[in-house]
């Protein structure tokens, strides 16, 4: 065998080892009684019309009748980069680990829009405390809500999570994010951390949103949100009067240090001391809904160019 030949089998065996790596590497399911190509693909938070024909070729030889499955048989799930369990994750910033924000719940979801395309959302929530060493669990608070609707909308979004016992440093989240922003590079991308103050869910609770001063980007995402949580108060004032920059020195490295521009919305009046601040319904969806459609106002004012 010649030398060229030779080559070009240890190519082709090279190029088969790979595709069966791709192959193994697929998530499978089986298959139960009542289920169909849609509600599998749905299940895995795929979109079906995007993937249905990659999932009839990876399984040609396990289905009947072109498209029907068989009960007990085993089916690959397409790779699909943009479903909603790849876009939507938990970071754990103890140990760098990821898990889909939803799972069960994935069925659920449908994709609404693709106003939000091309967008990475890094959200963090805690509970007032010692807010330069914070521990947070998002398994029930204002930043799930946030995420589920921001995935609808075609976004990419990052929810960063410490059990309990972790407490962190702020700077500790940084780091997470920003390889995450450099992974991304070219879209827009924005870090919003958010201190509930321990708000109840049946009184008006107290809202200031922060900026950094030396960003153009985090000013006017602030702005943004302002002005949406103004619509939604009793007392109008001037957005001016409500405007507020961080002034710490730990939240000013915190924010210089952020890749992203960075956003710190305050709640609850143990959290809040500054007279200045807008009063809304401390429902949590109701905030959820409200710091959204700041992020729609503030993604659909941005100019491009500039970001």
């Amino acid at each position: 065998m010649s030398f060229t030949k030779n080559i070009l089998l240890i190519t082709l065996t090279i190029i088969s080892c790979q595709g069966a790596i791709s192959q193994e590497a697929l998530k499978t399911v089986v298959a139960q009684n009542g289920d169909g190509i849609f509600s599998i693909l749905r299940n895995e938070g795929i979109e079906i019309a995007k993937y249905y024909e990659a999932f009839l070729e990876l399984n040609q030889d396990k289905l009947m009748n072109g498209s029907d499955l068989v009960v007990g048989e085993t089916y690959r799930i397409p790779n699909a980069p943009d479903s909603f369990k790849n876009r939507g994750l938990i970071i754990s910033v103890s140990d760098g680990g990821e898990r889909p924000i939803f799972e069960r719940e994935l069925a659920s979801l449908k994709l609404k829009d693709s106003s939000l395309a091309n967008t990475v959302y890094y959200l963090m929530e805690h509970t007032s405390g010692n807010k330069k060493v914070i521990s947070n669990n998002v398994d029930n608070g204002i930043t799930v809500s946030m995420a589920r609707k921001l995935l609808q909308s075609g976004a990419r979004v990052y929810l960063l999570d410490s059990s309990l016992k972790d407490s962190l440093d702020l700077i500790d989240y940084v780091g997470i994010v920003n390889k995450k922003y450099l992974r991304h590079n070219g879209d827009y991308q924005r870090f919003v951390v958010i201190d509930n103050g321990g708000i109840t869910s049946n009184t008006r609770t107290d809202i200031a949103v922060y900026h950094y001063a030396e960003s153009r980007e985090s000013k006017r995402f602030a702005d943004n949100m302002l002005r949406v949580f103004s619509k939604n108060t009793v007392k109008r004032e001037a957005l001016n009067d409500y405007s507020k920059m961080f002034t710490d020195f730990e939240d000013i490295a915190f924010a210089k240090n952020s890749l992203p521009p960075i956003t710190f919305i305050v709640m609850g009046s143990n959290s809040v001391s500054d007279d200045k601040t807008l009063k809304v319904n401390g429902n949590k969806n109701n905030i959820a809904n409200l710091i959204t459609n700041g992020i729609l106002s503030d993604y659909s004012n941005t100019e491009f160019g500039d970001n």
